[in-house]
């Protein structure tokens, strides 16, 4: 069971493949093509989110998809630290979606 220290980042919160209704939780411009775990996870170290992979975990409406998650700190709205590490992924990204 989750605890209220802890936020799941699912890689399709994050994907510009998808729209809000699919699973986006953040705005376009902090959205990404294709993210994974890897770039969420290196993202939300340099934030300082202590982040921790689940691997060959799946979201529970794509049970299909076992792309993992990673789990952060909550240190706020959960809307604001996801447009956070997207945009934190663009910058490692060189500036591209």
């Amino acid at each position: 069971m989750q605890s209220n220290k802890r936020i799941f980042v699912w890689p399709v919160y994050l994907d510009l493949n998808h729209t809000r209704k699919e699973g986006r939780l953040t705005k376009k411009e902090h959205s990404v093509k294709a993210p994974k775990v890897s770039e969420i996870k290196r993202a939300a170290e340099n934030l300082g989110l202590h982040p921790e992979v689940e691997a060959n975990r799946a979201h529970p409406a794509r049970p299909f998809d076992r792309s993992g998650r990673v789990t952060i700190d909550n240190l706020g709205p959960k809307s604001a630290l996801l447009d956070r590490i997207g945009a934190e992924i663009i910058r490692l990204r060189g500036g591209k979606q």
